[in-house]
């Protein structure tokens, strides 16, 4: 058997690991516990759902919010505010240049082991009499849900993928030629995703079962569900994949869902922006990654560090840095504001370290380019999840300047340093020595569904409907400030539209790893072709449309202007093949059948 087969095999396995413990009495102790004697009870099936929720997190929220969806979306400098450079593993994506020896990820994005605890699961719930209809079809709505998330992140990422949807080793089978499998084509994947969603959608017809309501969106939900299937149907309608190609008539099926999200569950945005990072379970999460310190029976880690505001600083040992307080942003300790600098001028580090020193950060090497905040408006509400940081010249350095008065960040004279997003930011409760989060990682939530319905309905020619949605996001984001005169989106042609909705979706969802699918999707021309995408155009550009000609001080961390009309992949140097991860040298290395299997444009083997 080769090493791809153990590889999976393994996977299939999984479950068995996957238990919780509980406080009934008459149960086992826990090292007692296998697959066959785990599941006794409704107790132990909603422990594994808990359990489910914690691989989820663990595996999934760094893959799904950061490396795929935002690390290679042209958001990022590649420099350091110090000069520093990032890692080597880093830069790739940055720079878009991947390979079988630098594939990002391995083993199709390590999703084979959750969908594995699923499939026991979906096998348990159809194998039992311990559980009331209304519990079993819960269970499998929100079993089916989270399968079909899987394999659409997947799809997304690979086109074809290999499809397992029996716990096979559970069953008995262990022979090697039986259990491996190949990849199914993007057609077949699609439509197995397809099915996973209708099949949920039906379960979650029959019952009313919502698992630890006080919490509900830490786990699969009908409305979860409606999210995805209007996600799917969206990029099915829009976008080729292998053998799959744009169906415009699921663009109306998409605009659906995404409706019944909006006006059938109760969602809501929050009364401010600020408010969707402090309060865990809002009115306006859908389906969201926990880890706030609120005690609810999950199992709390502390979120990829990738995800921590800190991580987005360029935060190295010459940076600059300000600890950013639970009252919100613009809120510092100290005398900082965010239109400062702040250091020690004799020791040459940050004066306010204490979150560096408690937390043991290695130094952070990333920085969001300065063309993101140029794209808000100062009455923007949004603007203020930034802390940006202006150098000071020579002589306030002299001058052990700390605070700037009546700064104007356009003089000129102060070069902005750097853009750090702190939307994900740890704090420190008083009295602790270690840092807690103070808010949950949104996979959905409703500021989405607005956007894709406002996408939908650019697609039908509706600009009502396009004006309608996103405003709905800049009420909010203005806030007091809000004059639809002034701030409200005038429609234009679809062109426009959909530029519209890029520079939207950049300014709301900043760091929660949705660029590079909205650069995928987005347009310059309806049923165009692949290189109509923004990913190949300048509308995706992170300083597309902004004004640097009679705006000078616009420059990146280098000092240059910056870039307004560059595409994230260059169509005359970078081919389209780069739109799919390759599969790694691992798998290629270790299965000869798949070696074959290498999407287009990768070099088959790696030696």
């Amino acid at each position: 058997m080769n090493k791809y087969i153990k590889t999976l095999a393994i996977g299939l396995v999984a479950g068995a690991s996957v238990l919780t413990t509980s406080c009934d009495l008459d149960y086992k102790p826990i090292d007692n516990f296998s697959a066959n004697s785990f599941w006794g009870s409704q107790t132990e099936y909603e422990g594994f759902i808990t359990a489910i929720s914690n691989q989820f997190r663990a595996a999934n929220a760094s893959n799904v919010l950061f490396y795929a969806g935002e690390l290679r979306s042209g958001v990022f400098e590649s420099t350091t505010i110090d000069g520093s450079i990032p890692n080597n593993s880093d830069v790739h994506p940055m720079e878009n240049r991947y390979d079988a020896d630098n594939a990002q990820f391995s083993t199709f994005g390590g999703y084979y082991g959750f969908i594995a605890n699923i499939n026991e699961l979906i096998y348990r719930c159809n194998n039992t009499d311990v559980l009331t209809d209304k519990v079993k079809n819960g269970l499998l709505g929100m079993a089916y849900g989270y399968r079909a998330f899987s394999y659409f992140q997947m799809y997304r990422m690979y086109g074809g993928v290999v499809l397992r949807t029996e716990p096979d080793v559970i069953l008995g089978n262990y022979e090697a030629t039986l259990l491996y499998k190949g990849r199914s084509t993007a057609e077949e994947t699609l439509k197995l995703i397809k099915e996973d969603i209708q099949t949920s959608l039906d379960y979650f017809a029959k019952t009313d079962y919502v698992y630890k309501s006080s919490s509900k969106d830490y786990y699969w939900t009908k409305a979860a569900t409606e999210m995805l299937a209007g996600e799917v149907y969206l990029w099915s309608g829009k976008v080729e994949t292998g053998d799959h190609k744009a169906n415009a008539a699921d663009v109306a099926t998409a605009a659906t869902y995404f409706n019944n999200v909006i006006n059938n569950y109760g969602f809501n945005l929050q009364d401010d922006f600020y408010s969707v990072w402090t309060k865990p379970h809002n009115k306006e999460s859908i389906f969201s990654v926990c880890y706030s310190s609120e005690n609810d029976g999950v199992y709390y880690n502390v979120p990829p560090f990738q995800l921590l505001w800190a991580r987005t600083t360029g935060n190295a040992v010459n940076n600059y840095w300000s600890n950013m307080d639970q009252e919100g942003w613009g809120h510092v300790k100290g005398v900082a504001n965010r239109f400062s600098q702040w250091y020690d001028k004799e020791t040459g580090k940050s004066a306010n370290i204490e979150i560096w020193e408690k937390s043991n950060f290695g130094p952070c090497r990333y920085t969001y380019k300065n063309s993101l905040y140029y794209q808000f408006d100062e009455n923007d509400s949004r603007i203020n999840m930034f802390y940006p940081q202006w150098n000071l010249t020579q002589e306030e350095r002299d001058n052990d300047v700390k605070y700037l008065d009546n700064f104007d960040p356009k003089d000129g004279v102060h070069k902005l340093a750097g853009t750090f997003v702190c939307k994900f930011r740890p704090s420190i409760p008083n009295g602790s020595t270690t840092y807690s989060m103070m808010v949950d990682m949104p996979i959905y939530r409703l500021a989405m569904a607005y956007l894709y319905a406002a996408e939908c309905a650019n697609y039908a020619g509706d600009n009502a409907g396009v004006v309608k949605y996103i405003n709905k996001i800049r009420e909010r984001a203005y806030g007091s400030n809000w004059d639809e005169n002034v701030y409200g989106y005038k429609a234009g042609d679809f062109k426009a539209n959909e530029t519209a909705l890029m520079r939207e979706w950049d300014k709301e969802f900043v760091a929660e790893g949705q660029r590079w699918w909205n650069l995928r999707r987005l347009t310059t021309v309806k049923g165009g072709t692949q290189k109509d995408h923004f990913v190949f155009q300048p509308e995706g550009c992170l300083g597309y449309g902004l004004d640097t000609a009679n705006n000078p001080w616009m420059v990146d961390i280098n000092g240059n202007i910056v870039e307004t009309n560059v595409p994230v992949l260059n169509g005359t140097t970078q081919d389209e093949h780069l739109l799919l991860w390759p599969l790694d040298k691992g798998l290629l290395g270790s299965d000869a059948e798949l070696a074959d299997q290498q999407n287009p444009g990768y070099t088959p083997k790696t030696n």
